[in-house]
C-alpha cells in the first residue's frame, strides 16, 4: 500500500480496506482465529473450577435485648452478619458437617451479604466441590437460624418462668392473708360470746380484708401477664429461619467452558483482522493498480496472473505459444493479448514502435513479459524484433530454446561481429537479437552511439515493433542508458515483492534520463477463480 505522493489521498480506513486486508492475509486471520479457539479451550478446561452456593436466611425482630418488656427489637443486619460469620456459628457448623474441617477453615471461604431495605442475609460459600459448597452454606444458615431462635426461645422461657414464680408467690401470700382473716374472725366470735371488747379485733379484720383484696388484685395481674406472655410465645414467628436452601451449583464460577472457548475464537479472529489490517497499512508492496499508477505517473496497461513455479522460466514461460491448459494459462494468454492491444493503441495514437521492458529489481518477470508481448504482437501480424539487451543475465535464449553464448548484441556493440537478426524457431513475424558474449561494460555499450544507431536502423527496416529486454533499473545503469534510444519504457511490477518506494526511484531515474514511461504491467496478480456454475472470463482458442 502506497502513502500519499503528489496527490490528495484519503488515509481514513474504510470497510473495503479491512475486507481487502483480510483477503490478502486470510491465512493470518485463520491462524489467529484457530490459535484463539485453542487457547480459549485450553484455558476453559485447565483453570481451577470453584463453585459458589448461596443460602438465604430471613431475620425477624426479636425480644432479645428489647429495652421495654413486650417490645421486639428490629434486626440490625450489619450486626447479624458478624454473628453469622462468628466463631459460635462456625464451630456449630463444623460440628454438624463432621468432615474434619475446622471452624477457621470454613470461615475462609464464607461470605455474608444482605439486600438493602430487606431482612434477608445471603450466605455464600465457595469450594472446589459443588456439593460441599451447598452443604456448608446450608449448615451455616441453619446453625445461625437455630442460634437466633434459641436465644429468642430462651428469653421467653426465662420470662415465663419468672412470671410464673411471681404468680406462685402471690398465690401463697393471698392464701396466708385469707387464713389470717379467718383466724381473726374465729377469735372475734369467741370474744364476742364472752361479752368482751371486739373493737380491736374488728380493726385487725379490716386490715386483713384489705391485704387479701390487694393480694387478690396482684394475683389477677400476675396471671394475666403470664397468660399474655404465653400467648405471645405461642403466636410469635421464629426469630430467624432458612428462607431458601443452597442448591448444588451446576456450573463453576465465571464464564462457562463453551463461552470461554467462543470468546477465545472471537478474540483470535479480531486480533487476526487487526493484525492483517496493520500489516496491510504498513506494507508498501505495490499490489494495487492505483498505487502503481501513482508511483510511476502512468497507467497500468496489463495484469498477468501468477503462474506456477515450473513455468516462470525456460520454454514453459512462453504461454502465448501454449494451447489448452488450466484456467490460469487461459487468463495469462488473455492478459498478454490485452497488453498487446494497449501497445498497438500507443503505436496508433503516439507512434510508439520501440519499447524497452524493465523492472525495478531482478526476478519480477520482465523477460517473461518481453517474450510473451513480442509473441503476441507477432501472432497479430506485426513484424517484431526482440532485442536481448540483458547482457549480464540473459534468459530469453533459454525461453526460445536457442543456444546461449553465441555472438550477438554485445559483440556488435564491441565491434567484434556484425549484428545478427535471426528468426525465432516456429514463430512467424518475430526476429531475435541475442545478448551475445558477456561483456565487462554492458552499461557503457548500451549508452553508446552504436546502440542508438542500431535502434534507428531497425526502425528503418520496416519493423513494426522493437522490444528491448534490459536489466532492472535499480540493479544497474543499463536500462537507464538504453531507455534514451527508445520511444518509451514499460515497467514490470511484481505484486508480491515490488515496493512502491522502488517504483518512485525507477520513475526518478528514468525521468532524469529523459525517458518516457508508457505504463506498467502487474505481474503475478492473484488469480481469482469463478464459481462452479459461472462462466469463465475468457474463450479458449
Amino acid at each position: 500500500m502506497m502513502q500519499q505522493h503528489g496527490a490528495q489521498r484519503t488515509d481514513v480506513a474504510r470497510l473495503e480496506d479491512y475486507i481487502r486486508a483480510v483477503q490478502l492475509r486470510k491465512w493470518l486471520v485463520l491462524a489467529a482465529t484457530l490459535a484463539g479457539l485453542i487457547l480459549g479451550y485450553l484455558y476453559a478446561t485447565s483453570r481451577d473450577s470453584n463453585y459458589t452456593a448461596t443460602a438465604s436466611v430471613l431475620v425477624r425482630a426479636s425480644p432479645v435485648g428489647a429495652r421495654v418488656q413486650g417490645q421486639y427489637e428490629l434486626a440490625n443486619l450489619e450486626r447479624e452478619r458478624e454473628v453469622l460469620q462468628g466463631n459460635r456459628v462456625a464451630e456449630a457448623a463444623a460440628l454438624t458437617l463432621g468432615n474434619g474441617r475446622t471452624a477457621q477453615d470454613l470461615q475462609r471461604n464464607l461470605s455474608v451479604d444482605f439486600r438493602p431495605e430487606s431482612d434477608v442475609l445471603l450466605v455464600r460459600y465457595t469450594s472446589e466441590d459443588a456439593e460441599e459448597a451447598a452443604q456448608v452454606a446450608n449448615a451455616f444458615a441453619a446453625e445461625y437460624a437455630a442460634l437466633r431462635e434459641g436465644e429468642a426461645a430462651g428469653f421467653f422461657s426465662s420470662l415465663l418462668g419468672s412470671t410464673n414464680d411471681d404468680v406462685t408467690s402471690t398465690r401463697a401470700a393471698l392464701q396466708a392473708a385469707y387464713a389470717e382473716k379467718e383466724a381473726l374472725e374465729v377469735e372475734r366470735s369467741v370474744v364476742d360470746d364472752a361479752g368482751g371488747d371486739v373493737s380491736s379485733i374488728d380493726a385487725a379484720i379490716a386490715v386483713a380484708n384489705s391485704n387479701a383484696s390487694s393480694m387478690s388484685r396482684q394475683m389477677q395481674d400476675a396471671e394475666e401477664e403470664l397468660n399474655d406472655l404465653q400467648k405471645q410465645n405461642d403466636a410469635r414467628f421464629p426469630a430467624a429461619e432458612l428462607l431458601k436452601g443452597a442448591l448444588t451449583p451446576g456450573s463453576p464460577n465465571g464464564f462457562g467452558a463453551g463461552l470461554l472457548t467462543l470468546a477465545g475464537l472471537l478474540l483470535g479472529a479480531l486480533l487476526g483482522v487487526v493484525g492483517a489490517f496493520l500489516l496491510q497499512r504498513l506494507d508498501t508492496t505495490a499490489r494495487d493498480d492505483e498505487d502503481v499508477a501513482l508511483a510511476l505517473g502512468s497507467a497500468v496497461l496489463g495484469s498477468v496472473p501468477t503462474l506456477g513455479v515450473g513455468v516462470r522460466g525456460g520454454t514453459g514461460g512462453l504461454v502465448m505459444l501454449s494451447s489448452g491448459g488450466s484456467a490460469r494459462f487461459h487468463a495469462a494468454r488473455e492478459a498478454f493479448r490485452r497488453l498487446r492491444s494497449s501497445v498497438q493503441f500507443l503505436n496508433t495514437s503516439s507512434g510508439v514502435s520501440s519499447i524497452l521492458v524493465t523492472s525495478s529489481t531482478p526476478g519480477e518477470g520482465k523477460s517473461l513479459t518481453s517474450a510473451n508481448l513480442s509473441v503476441a504482437l507477432a501472432q497479430n501480424g506485426s513484424r517484431v524484433v526482440l532485442v536481448n539487451a540483458d547482457m549480464r543475465r540473459p534468459t530469453l535464449e533459454k525461453m526460445f530454446g536457442m543456444e546461449a553464448n553465441r555472438p550477438g548484441l554485445a559483440d556488435y556493440l564491441n565491434f567484434t561481429a556484425d549484428i545478427n537478426v535471426e528468426r525465432t524457431p516456429n514463430i512467424e513475424n518475430l526476429w531475435f537479437i541475442r545478448a551475445g558474449t558477456q561483456p565487462t561494460n554492458p552499461g557503457e555499450l548500451l549508452n553508446s552511439d552504436r546502440f542508438e544507431q542500431l535502434m534507428k536502423e531497425l526502425d528503418r527496416e520496416g519493423v513494426d515493433f522493437v522490444v528491448v529486454d534490459t536489466p532492472p533499473v535499480l540493479s544497474t545503469a543499463d536500462a537507464v542508458s538504453a531507455a534514451r534510444f527508445v520511444d518509451g519504457v514499460l515497467v514490470v511490477v511484481d505484486t508480491e515483492r515490488t515496493d512502491t518506494s522502488d517504483l518512485l526511484r525507477v520513475r526518478a531515474d528514468l525521468q532524469r534520463s529523459g525517458s518516457t514511461i508508457l505504463g506498467s504491467v502487474m505481474n503475478r496478480q492473484k488469480f481469482k477463480r469463478r464459481g462452479f456454475f459461472k462462466r469463465r472470463d475468457h474463450y479458449s482458442y
